[in-house]
């Protein structure tokens, strides 16, 4: 199974028992280089959790039928990965009996497409949360040199992470804009830490 180290915030909610909610704000960060962290918001009273990986994912694929690993342990560490370009898709449920499990919910690589973020959105008659986006928004998308932020909330450290999931820039200081003149062309991800919460949006150097 190809393995998975880059991310980028990608949910998406699928219908399931109303007694058994999904879980929100999953993320995935990147404490080495052969390991990933998993973390989430229980929003019932579960507290275990099946994880789940489509590697290579593409518009159509099934969702998974089968978890990969079961948990007690949020975060959740998952190890022996490697570096990976493609899109792979990790999955996570809360699992409320031995017969009743919350909706998957997703999150998807830097090598996902804007077309399976479009796909997975359609899988959910719920609203698609995509790490409260309307908390905070970035422009111009893409750019060649300064990006804005704007947030409801003060922002206190904005990071920038490679394709590789490796930080290549960071900014400490209370600002709302970002100079990314000096970085190459590509996609990257930017984690913008707020008075009391993380976000992370996906944006295009040009």
């Amino acid at each position: 199974m190809k393995k998975i180290i880059t991310s980028i915030i990608l949910l998406a909610i699928l219908i399931g028992n109303a007694q058994c909610p999904a879980p929100s704000n999953f993320t995935l960060s990147i404490p080495n280089a052969n390991s990933a962290q998993l973390s989430w918001t229980e929003n019932g009273t579960s507290n275990t959790w099946e994880i789940a990986i489509i590697p290579d994912f593409i518009i159509g694929t099934p969702l998974p039928s089968d978890a990969l690993y079961t948990t007690t342990s949020n975060p959740f560490i998952v190890t022996g990965l490697s570096p990976t370009t493609g899109c792979d898709v990790f999955f996570v449920r809360s699992v409320c009996s031995t017969t009743v499990v919350s909706p998957w919910v997703a999150v998807g690589t830097l090598g996902c497409s804007t077309n399976v973020y479009n796909y997975l959105n359609t899988l959910s008659n719920d609203s698609f949360i995509n790490n409260d986006a309307n908390k905070l928004t970035l422009f111009p998308n893409p750019s060649k040199n300064i990006i804005q932020l704007k947030s409801n909330s003060k922002i206190d450290k904005i990071s920038v992470y490679d394709s590789l999931g490796k930080v290549i820039l960071i900014q400490p200081q209370n600002n709302n804009e970002i100079n990314v003149e000096n970085i190459s062309k590509g996609v990257y991800l930017i984690e913008v830490f707020t008075e009391n919460k993380k976000y992370y949006r996906k944006f295009i150097k040009e």
